[in-house]
């Protein structure tokens, strides 16, 4: 009975270092989660400022833009 009792406190205290680890490993994955969610946005707002300022060249070169949405401006001479 005493090694039941010595081996269910071990089983348990593996456990908790389990379930402590898993969640440090939870947090810190849930950091590169937010840092990519950072990261798309600044590639979103990037890809938009690169498509309105070059707006021209694309058309010209019958590129769909993606993210720019600005009317190509045009040249009345």
């Amino acid at each position: 009975m005493v090694a039941q009792i010595v081996a269910g406190v071990w089983w348990v205290s593996k456990q908790a270092h389990r379930i402590e680890h898993l969640e440090k490993q939870v947090a810190d994955n849930t950091e590169w989660v937010d840092q990519l969610y950072a990261d798309t946005d600044k590639l979103i707002s990037f890809a938009t400022f690169t498509e309105n300022r070059w707006a021209a060249a694309y058309e010209e070169f019958g590129y769909t833009r993606q993210w720019g949405m600005k009317p190509v401006e045009k040249n009345n001479e």
